[in-house]
């Protein structure tokens, strides 16, 4: 009898004993596995354009998702899930053959269909761009990522560093896949994120662009380099153009303006990248370049900065441009009947300009392309001169080169300038009186002597 009731106290109170256990795992899941919310979004899409897809590919899980904003969808909407199989070597991809799979934001640039391919890759491929223009400042290398079918049972980490679905999966991409527009995303893990949070980081990111944007039609050559990492030129080539074409009337409606539209920020850690279709307009005309990517790094200060800018793709029409945004400039300025106004003096000051950013950016390369061919001076030809520069700028951790109170003068080859210059550098400063002769070459100055005098 006495047993008895123990165990009738013990079945009706049992749940008494177990409340401590049960309080305790739930803390424990709340700390170690936190639950993602129905309205959570991948941190990884920050915007997508409408009636666009996304893929996202989490390799821990080795799982492949499609992420759409199609209508009647609110927002970013997973649309598609399956198993995937990426490198058989865990981490990111450094080098050619080390087995791995990439991680970072890329895009699908063709599709192969089952006929072109041997059986291992399946009933159709999708190659990827990768090397990106930032793995490939980071000496990264390697070739042939693709996104492909199998003629094997699929398994988990088991390719050379492909993305590999089943068959079934691969044969159904084309209906969500616009080659060149379509990024794919691949993480170890994905994160999630509020929509209010991934509105304010769209907000923040679209703000930034939009004044990147308006650099090119108002803001001077500094203004519009300060959107740039100070370790990363961007072609400048074409400024000095673009500054003739960009105003012709006083009228700012009579003017060149820049459109953007379809804009995908996407982001991987602290690296945004940003896809735009970007137009030229002047009046009614609208010119179309192609997609236009902006690689944009976070950093404490400035909040963004730009440390890779590329045309994903150019319109067919401007393809074999060395300045595609002057010649379209060229073409509207064409169709408009409209002259454009030369100024010397203010094209060659925008050049000295642009000699001494490459200089401070010790990007040695960009720097020689400022010198005509002919150059001479204490005694060196132009590739003597280069030479000598490019050994004294590997000296030293940072160059700042300015100059200020700067005097034109024509003579009679071209132009003399004379500005006072302040050369600061990890190693060495100086002060002093610089003078440049300019010639002009093709439509450019270039620089034919230089000489300095020490204050």
């Amino acid at each position: 009898m006495k047993a008895y009731v123990l165990t009738s106290i013990w079945l009706k109170c049992r749940w008494l004993f177990c409340l401590p256990a049960v309080l305790l795992m739930s803390v424990w899941l709340s700390i170690f596995v936190p639950a993602v919310s129905a309205q959570s979004v991948p941190a990884a899409i920050i915007a997508l354009p409408e009636n666009e897809n996304a893929i996202l590919v989490e390799k821990q899980t080795q799982k492949f998702y499609i992420y759409t904003n199609e209508p009647p969808f609110d927002g970013i909407k997973k649309v598609f899930e399956t198993a995937c199989s990426t490198g058989e070597v865990f981490g990111p991809k450094h080098k050619s053959g080390d087995k791995k799979t990439p991680e970072g934001i890329y895009f699908l640039i063709d599709e192969y269909e089952e006929r072109y391919l041997t059986p291992i890759y399946g009933k159709r491929a999708f190659p990827i761009d990768y090397p990106n223009f930032v793995d490939t400042r980071l000496g990264k290398n390697g070739s042939a990522i693709w996104i492909h079918g199998t003629d094997k049972a699929l398994k988990s980490m088991d390719t050379n560093g492909c993305i590999a679905v089943e068959n079934d999966d691969v044969a159904m991409l084309s209906d969500y896949i616009t080659l060149h527009a379509t990024p794919l995303v691949i993480v170890e893990k994905i994160q999630y994120m509020t929509p209010q949070e991934q509105q304010r980081k769209k907000e923040l990111v679209q703000s930034f662009v939009d004044n990147w944007v308006q650099a090119h039609i108002t803001g001077s050559y500094h203004h519009y380099l300060s959107f740039y990492s100070p370790g990363y030129l961007p072609d400048i080539s074409w400024w000095e153009s673009w500054l003739k074409l960009r105003k012709t009337a006083d009228d700012p409606a009579e003017n060149i303006h820049i459109q953007i539209s379809d804009m995908g920020i996407y982001q991987h850690q602290d690296m945004v990248v940003a896809v735009m279709d970007f137009r030229l307009v002047l009046k009614e005309v609208r010119e179309f370049l192609g997609r236009r990517k902006l690689f944009i790094q976070e950093s404490n200060s400035p909040t963004l900065q730009i440390i890779g800018d590329t045309f994903q793709v150019l319109d067919k029409a401007h393809k074999d441009s060395a300045k595609p945004l002057v010649a379209a400039a060229s073409v509207l300025h064409a169709a408009a009947g409209k002259t454009v106004p030369q100024s010397d003096h203010a094209s060659a000051l925008e050049m000295v300009h642009q000699w001494l950013a490459a200089w401070s950016a010790q990007n040695m390369d960009a720097y020689a392309a400022f010198y005509a061919s002919g150059f001479h001076s204490d005694g060196m030809n132009k590739t003597q001169w280069v030479s000598r520069k490019k050994k004294l700028s590997g000296r030293y951790s940072y160059i700042n080169v300015t100059g200020k109170d700067f005097k034109i003068k024509k003579n009679k080859n071209g132009l003399a300038i004379r500005f006072f210059q302040t050369y600061e550098s990890s190693g060495f400063s100086t002060t002093g009186i610089k003078q440049l002769t300019l010639v002009k070459k093709d439509g450019l100055w270039k620089i034919s002597q230089e000489n300095w005098k020490e204050k």
